[in-house]
């Protein structure tokens, strides 16, 4: 399941009243992703800390994660040596 995530949006100087209405869409479908993939009710969803929502189904398994530097390196040696 993904979250929509509004990118590159901004409220627009040139028609504010429209921007905020996308907003809101975004939002709402947000919640009905969760309603319908998460078997999460109007309530729970509404009563949930967004944020932390947010973060939790954007986690990734370990092996998806960015690796860090030294990371990189040992994978870089441990190919090297097959």
């Amino acid at each position: 399941m993904t979250l929509t995530k509004a990118r590159n949006q901004s409220l627009s100087d040139d028609d504010p009243v429209h921007a905020y209405e996308q907003m809101i869409e975004d939002f709402d479908y947000s919640e009905q992703q969760m309603v319908v993939f998460a078997h999460m009710s109007l309530k729970e969803f509404e009563e949930t800390d967004y944020y932390r929502l947010i973060e939790v189904m954007n986690a990734k398994p370990r092996d998806k994660r960015p690796k860090t530097l030294w990371e990189f390196a040992e994978e870089i040696d441990r190919k090297g040596g097959n």
